[in-house]
């Protein structure tokens, strides 16, 4: 009897010590949106899910936005402001990582907005299941379109069936942004998951080291979020993101070895690896980037993987350039200014030159 009670007690203390104080935590990045950031505040403040974390991190920026922030901070306590001096947005980001306290963790770009009920629904559908993450969808708006042209826009809410047979098929089809996301808290601060720092693409970065612990995923097309069409890029694309993408890939390798998933799961780290792959190198053909692909090989050599694994990537890789040039060739017939070749040919008679020994012969 007497044991029993002692291990009441303790589920009870347990439970209130780790009883997550907000449903949702949002993480918002702050560097010059004065402009817009009054629209996000307000949509957030005035969520009908009203148990939120609003947490803003200012980049010291040189605008009047931590002044707005501050103003709506003195009529809202849900609202934290806190600063971060000169940093990337992963470094933004993971500062706001240190004040969660929310069951679930979303991020919010400063010049966005979001639907009023959109945390209330996107909360309800994820707490049905228990899934550990649910992506939604966005709807593009233009610089200058406010909340109040768009209040008259009723977003429709369908539930999905939750996903639990997770491989590289369904990871492949997420989006690669994480503001169109809430992921479960408890994945992120127990796997001590952060943004990559001074890297382009932090985003799928951050989403490929989620992955591997995700076990069960809802897909809502929900046009609930406002992203709005205009330049976001503080940093040189070609230098800061192409530039980086030796370290970006062999971040994740360390990741994965880390975590041990090489073992555990080779798999699903083949498959990781070759979402990467993809994600990144559509982007750096726009660049005829030929070191990209070699650096790619070169990291996948740190897996240790055996002939039978490298084969089933070179099998993947050959489909997939095949599906990149029919969609440039045939479908969009893109070109390069006044030249009358698709570039993704150009592109792809540089990539032969340069990496063709990697994809079909192995190391």
């Amino acid at each position: 009897m007497k044991k029993n009670i002692y291990n009441l007690i303790f589920f009870i203390c347990f439970k209130i010590y780790f009883e997550y104080k907000y449903k949702i935590s949002i993480i918002i990045p702050v560097y010059k949106g004065e402009k817009y950031i009054r629209d996000c505040i307000e949509t957030l403040i005035n969520q009908t899910l009203t148990n939120i974390q609003i947490i803003f991190i200012d980049d010291e920026s040189p605008d009047n936005s931590s002044n707005i922030i501050k103003e709506y901070a003195k009529i809202d306590q849900r609202i934290i402001l806190k600063h971060i001096k000169h940093a990337s947005i992963s470094e933004t980001r993971n500062e706001g990582l240190k004040y969660v306290e929310g069951e679930y963790i979303s991020f919010v770009d400063d010049d966005d907005f979001i639907d009023l009920n959109q945390y209330e629904k996107l909360y309800n559908f994820a707490k049905k299941d228990d899934v550990d993450l649910l992506e939604f969808h966005y709807r593009k708006i233009y610089e200058n379109d406010t909340f109040n042209d768009m209040k008259n826009y009723k977003v429709k809410y369908h539930d999905k069936k939750i996903i639990t047979k997770i491989d590289g098929f369904i990871l492949g089809k997420l989006k690669n942004e994480v503001w169109n996301k809430i992921f479960k808290t408890e994945i992120i601060m127990k796997n001590n998951i952060s943004f990559f720092p001074n890297i382009g693409g932090e985003d799928l970065n951050f989403n490929l080291k989620v992955y591997p612990f995700v076990k069960s995923i809802k897909r809502l097309y929900i046009l609930s979020y406002y992203y709005r069409l205009k330049d976001k890029t503080i940093y040189d694309p070609i230098k800061y993101f192409f530039g980086n993408h030796k370290i970006y890939l062999d971040d994740l390798v360390e990741f994965y070895k880390k975590i041990n998933l090489t073992e555990n799961n080779p798999n699903l780290c083949l498959e990781l690896m070759i979402i990467s792959y993809k994600q990144l190198l559509w982007n750096t053909t726009f660049y005829y980037n030929k070191e990209f692909v070699a650096n790619f090989f070169y990291a996948m050599k740190k897996l240790n993987l055996d002939n039978y694994n490298f084969q089933k990537i070179s099998k993947k890789l050959k489909n997939f350039y095949f599906n990149i040039f029919y969609f440039h060739f045939y479908k969009e017939n893109l070109y390069i200014k006044n030249v009358n070749l698709p570039f993704y040919l150009i592109f792809f008679l540089r990539f032969i030159k340069a990496n063709i020994k990697n994809l079909f012969n192995g190391y």
